[in-house]
């Protein structure tokens, strides 16, 4: 059924802008602008936690991804021998202390001689590693990616990378060398 057209003639719309000291631009909708804002904030509060999370993670992703990558190589070959699961979380856990031990000893070192290249060689492997992983075809993501050499420009583009990716990780690691429990670790004084 169809509604019925309204008898008489259509009300009229006071919109009338007027400046108030409320509404200061005269806009019917001040409130809304408020609203706006608001969610506005909330929005960049959230993609600040995301943009953060994602730095965190490429700063912290050598110590995080030799580790762990030297735990599951131990696992799979512990497993293959001995076909035993304690054995083989047992051969993980401990190749991922020893690498994370290794790592901590190099990163907190004040002398050049160790430091550098060290950040250098974790710099280069996570650099390379993901250009590995996003230039590879679709493969296993548990698995390595298939290799492929890369060409010259890549190769242009990984050495940039790892460059400005070893200044700001020493940048960040200066930090933790300084500290009073460093002096104890020290290979060379």
């Amino acid at each position: 059924m169809l509604p019925l057209p309204p008898e008489g003639p259509l009300p009229s719309l006071n919109t009338v802008l007027k400046a108030t000291p409320e509404n200061p631009s005269g806009d019917p909708h001040g409130h809304v602008h408020q609203a706006g804002g608001t969610a506005g904030k909330v929005v960049g509060g959230g993609l600040g936690v995301v943009v953060v999370l994602g730095v965190l993670l490429l700063m912290f992703g050598p110590m995080l991804w030799a580790p762990v990558a030297a735990a599951l190589s131990a696992a799979v070959r512990v497993k293959a021998l001995t076909h035993n699961g304690w054995a083989s979380a047992g051969a993980a856990i401990a190749a991922g202390l020893a690498v994370a031990f290794v790592q901590f000893l190099l990163l907190v070192q004040k002398s050049p001689l160790l430091r550098y290249p060290a950040v250098l060689l974790f710099s280069l492997a996570w650099v390379g590693g993901l250009w590995l992983e996003l230039a590879a075809p679709p493969h296993n993501w548990l698995t390595a990616p298939p290799w492929h050499a890369p060409g010259p420009w890549a190769m242009a583009a990984v050495g940039v990378g790892t460059v400005i990716y070893a200044g700001l990780y020493l940048l960040i690691l200066a930090r933790f060398g300084k500290g009073p429990w460093a002096s104890r670790w020290q290979l060379i004084k």
